[in-house]
């Protein structure tokens, strides 16, 4: 278990303005193992999640309204009286933060870059850090959803068994604070036996009954 406390660093969360109706919809306090060469589809379902309507949200005809929860707004809109939230999301990734915002259109979501160099990143070594990170944004979160991209490189830097030990912690915060963690991989680049491990504690994605 890290020491979590070690080091502060605030993630703060933060809310895309509403730009689709029709993302993924996943479960909370749950973890998703996706099973792709390239982290596209994983981006993909975490873009939806973070850019659209609450997944409770009844009444899609009302939107888009980017002032929920505007005190000063007269608009007749049921938003500001729902108790639902909509999805701030955090991300870790080998490509850098900029190209990954212009791909996706993501303007203010916490975007992180696995690397030693650079601003906006962190280093493949500290797991410490990176657990640290997540932790206080699920605790101060609402309703989070966390993409890890790059588990493969960290897996090469630091050995399996540290990062086995970095994502069960996840797997228990997910469960704690009702959150949703994505977790991309790509079956070739890990042995059997360590995908075994990674799929025991984590749902595959039925990318059919994503509306995406």
């Amino acid at each position: 278990m890290y020491n979590i406390f070690k080091r502060k660093l605030k993630v703060l969360p933060v809310t895309e303005p509403v730009a689709n109706f029709d993302g993924a919809r996943l479960k909370r306090g749950r973890s998703y193992l996706m099973k792709e060469p390239k982290p596209e589809v994983a981006f993909e379902i975490f873009t939806s999640m973070v850019k659209g309507i609450c997944a409770e949200c009844a009444r899609t005809e009302v939107f888009p309204c980017e002032s929920i929860g505007c005190g000063e707004c007269t608009l007749l809109c049921p938003c500001k009286h729902c108790e639902h939230t909509r999805a701030q999301g955090l991300c870790f990734t080998m490509d850098s933060p900029r190209e990954t915002r212009q791909i996706y259109l993501l303007q203010i979501t916490p975007i992180f870059w696995i690397s030693k160099y650079g601003n906006d990143s962190v280093s493949p070594y500290n797991l410490e850090l990176m657990a640290s990170m997540i932790y206080e944004f699920l605790r101060r979160s609402k309703n989070p959803v966390v993409l890890l991209d790059g588990v493969e490189y960290l897996i090469t830097i630091n050995g399996f068994t540290p990062v086995l030990k970095f994502l069960h912690d996840i797997w228990e915060w997910v469960i704690l604070y009702e959150a949703i963690f994505i977790l991309p991989v790509s079956p070739a680049a890990l042995e059997g036996r360590e995908l075994a491990l990674i799929e025991r504690n984590m749902q595959q994605v039925d990318m059919p009954a994503l509306n995406l």
